[in-house]
């Protein structure tokens, strides 16, 4: 297992004259390999933007010690290797998408040729190169958002850190979202996404991390953190007849049949499943 983020002792506080200390980040430890992709969730005020932030080199801890691909976050040596993506509007709302991204290559000190081949190339993967001059001022939250992500990925980074990726994004355009960071993952690196949508995290994530009050309350698979005591089993196949009598054999055995019913997927696999159709898949 190659790491990618180590933390020990993480702690973050904000102190402010006359009012009570805010404990961001209480104590952490953390380690988070390579080519996966992993969820931070909580509520408002948890700790998730602050954590991304850090990792991000641009919040310093309180206390503790921060590794991001065995360097000190911010250091000059990740300054293509760690992107981060934050929530918000983009800045220099005058600019069209690609001054914007040519404006991003120059500070990750890309050569203007390689920049401007990166940009074309995530421009039209996110569906923004007909945007021509068009300022991002005048564009939609879902628009700024998939050009964020573009930003982010203009240097090919090894670590991406990810505010509310999909926030703002209709189902065709979270579902685009989600393939690229897939693709990402599989390339080897780490993706690490705060997020309210957790029906997109269960879908997409390897593992999740719960924050509350800035403490880490629970770490797994999905399938670890919402697995229960309760087994069920899944047939396929019988008509009504069969699978009342296999009700009537679980009665009889002590078990307790809830209920029979067809299984039905949810509303985003519909949605994806309308994608793959428009882009011409099965």
């Amino acid at each position: 297992m190659t790491l990618a983020v180590s933390t020990r002792q993480l702690a973050v506080t904000f102190a402010s004259r006359g009012n009570p200390a805010v404990h961001a980040l209480q104590p952490l430890d953390l380690d988070l390999a390579a080519g996966r992709i992993v969820g931070v969730l909580g509520p408002n005020g948890s700790g998730k933007t602050t954590l991304l932030r850090v990792l991000a080199g641009l919040q310093a801890p309180t206390h503790g010690d921060v590794t991001v691909l065995g360097h000190a976050p911010g250091s000059a040596s990740l300054r293509r290797q760690v992107a981060f993506q934050p929530a918000g509007a983009l800045p220099l709302g005058v600019l069209s998408a690609r001054e914007f991204l040519a404006w991003v290559g120059a500070e990750l000190r890309l050569a203007n040729a390689d920049s401007d081949a990166r940009a074309e190339h995530w421009l039209r993967r996110l569906e923004l190169d007909r945007t021509g001059r068009r300022q991002l001022r005048t564009f939609s939250t879902g628009m700024q958002k998939r050009l964020a992500l573009a930003a982010a990925l203009l240097g090919d980074p090894a670590v991406l850190l990810l505010d509310e990726p999909t926030a703002g994004l209709d189902p065709f355009g979270s579902a685009l979202v989600m393939d690229i960071l897939r693709e990402r993952a599989a390339a080897g690196a780490l993706v690490l996404m705060a997020s309210h949508h957790l029906l997109e995290v269960e879908e997409i994530c390897d593992e999740v991390i719960v924050l509350y009050e800035g403490a880490l309350r629970a770490r797994g698979t999905i399938d670890e953190l919402l697995a229960s005591d309760a087994h069920a089993l899944v047939v396929r196949g019988l008509d009504d007849a069969a699978l009342a009598g296999l009700a009537e054999t679980a009665r009889q055995r002590g078990g307790e049949v809830l209920r029979i019913e067809r299984p039905r997927d949810h509303l985003f696999a519909l949605f994806r499943r309308l994608a793959q159709r428009r882009d011409g898949g099965t």
